[in-house]
Order: C-alpha cells, then structure tokens, then sequence
C-alpha cells in the first residue's frame, strides 16, 4: 500500500492494525487473514487506503536460462549458496542485461535468492544428482528443461554461447534492446543481436558487394542463387544482406571483421542461417541443393 509517498507490505499493516479494534484487540495472527485481493488489499481500500500492486517479474528469457546453465555447470555436486561470489556476480549481470535491453521488474528482479532458486531447479533435471538421492527445487519453468535438453552433452557449446552472451552485455556498441525485425532463434535473442551488430558494418558491407562484383559480375545469395537484380530489375540492383560466419563462440571484443568472415545472403536463407544455430553457409548450400535436385 502507498501512504505519504512511500510503500509498504500491506498485510502487516492489515494484521496490527486490529490491535485497536474494539471487538479484537490485538493483532491478527498469519492464519486468521489472507494476503489476497480479496482480503487484506478489500479490506485496506474500504478504509480509504491506495493498494499498488507491484508489478511481477517478467519470465526468465532464453539467454538468462544459458548464463545459470552455464554456472549450475562449473561444478554441478555443489551449488554455489545465496550469498556466494558466483551468484551476486550472475545476479548483478542478469540486472546489467535488462536495462540494457529494457527489460523491467520489481525491486526482486533476478536477486540472489532468485538466482539461487535458479539454480535449484536445474538440480531437478540432473541424473547425477537424483542418482545419488538428492533433489533440487520440485516446481521449475519449461525454459529450464528446453535450454538443459539444447545443451546436453554440449558443455563446450554452453561455456561459448555463455561468453558470447557476456561479451554483448559487456559492449557499449551492441544494441541489445529488441527490434521489431527479431525473430526467434536456437542461439537466443542477445547473441542474435550480437552478429546483427557485426553485420552491420556499411563499410565493410560496401567493400564485400565490391569484391563479389568484380569476382562474379553479381550480386546472387550463396546458399541459394537468389539475384534480386535479376528478379526485381533496378529496384533489386545492389541489394542483399550480409551474414557473419564466424561463429560467436570465436568472436572478441575489438576484433575487426575480415571480408571473408561475410556471406551476401537473401533474407530468407539469413533467417534460416540463424534460426538453425548459425548454420554453415555451406551446409545451407548443400540443403537447398539436395531438395532441390530432381526426384
């Protein structure tokens, strides 16, 4: 409840406040109320009380459920505890990610404890450690399950998206807020927008379509053949996008993009490069090809 501009838990207020009713005299104990609407916040705006209900924490995202997989990981027999070195830095990391991407919670948003708890639920999912008769937290997300089956037997795979993930959050240059042009991908939303912030170079895009024009005498997607001159006229001339191959994993901070590190794709054949985990443009080729080919 708000009262002279500040907030307070309503249910205490509600309980010690019947310490000077007539007909009880005493404050109420834990299980003679409920904390709900239909209680104490009815009961607190019948008496001309302003109830603001905070607003609950947004779910955790794909990228967030990584960077706990890949901590829960460093040493799966013994969770780090709530106050320990490892959970406060993922904790405030988790904090620096959502106001660079706008994300917004209450004043609980991904605490310590929060984490903690995080990381028990993975437990829940570990064979080794229901093998040996221990169990983490019951009630967990799907998202926990999705990124723990994405990264089976995968630790190696974990550990880079982690450190790719970390290197977006860590880059003033990346834009990590959501474009309306996102879409989903196995690789998750900041390492998305990590490859986007290296494809994006206009120069170096400009001196890609230069290369390949002198080279081929056209601007066509390697994957699939794709010449939006040729399909298009002048309307399509000199454009295509262009793809990163490096995989993220191998990406440094500071590190200058080469020529040949950029694929001029269609946009298509762009999203499907990322929605199959940055898919090797030549494996990409090779697809099409075989679909394509006469039955």
């Amino acid at each position: 409840m708000r009262h002279g501009g500040k907030e307070y838990d309503s249910k205490p207020i509600w309980a010690v406040a019947h310490k000077w009713d007539a007909d009880v005299a005493r404050p109420l104990k834990v299980n003679e109320f409920s904390g709900g609407a239909a209680d104490t916040v009815k009961k607190l705006q019948a008496l001309g009380f302003e109830v603001v209900k905070e607003p609950s924490n947004p779910d955790w995202t794909w990228d967030e459920h990584v960077l706990a997989l890949e901590l829960y990981m460093r040493d799966p027999t013994t969770t780090p505890g709530h106050g320990s070195k490892e959970v406060l830095e993922l904790s405030a990391l988790l904090n620096a990610l959502a106001r660079r991407s706008g994300l917004v919670g209450n004043d609980r948003f991904r605490n310590p404890n929060g984490v903690y708890m995080k990381l028990m639920n993975f437990r829940r999912l570990d064979p080794a450690v229901l093998a040996e008769g221990k169990k983490g937290l019951s009630q967990g997300a799907a998202g926990e399950e999705r990124v723990w089956n994405a990264y089976l037997g995968k630790l190696d795979e974990l550990r880079a998206r982690a450190a790719a993930i970390r290197l977006a959050i860590d880059d003033a240059e990346v834009d990590l807020v959501p474009a309306a042009d996102d879409y989903e991908a196995e690789e998750g939303g900041v390492v998305l927008r990590l490859h986007k912030s290296r494809e994006r170079d206009r120069k170096l895009i400009g001196k890609k379509k230069a290369q390949v024009l002198a080279q081929t005498g056209k601007l066509a997607c390697e994957p699939c053949g794709f010449d939006f001159r040729e399909a298009y006229g002048d309307v399509g001339d000199g454009f295509i996008e262009a793809h990163h191959r490096k995989p993220v994993s191998t990406l440094k901070k500071g590190e200058k993009t080469r020529l040949a590190d950029l694929a001029l794709v269609c946009a298509n054949c762009h999203r499907v490069l990322h929605k199959r985990g940055l898919m090797a443009v030549e494996d990409l080729a090779k697809l099409i090809g075989i679909r394509r080919a006469p039955a």
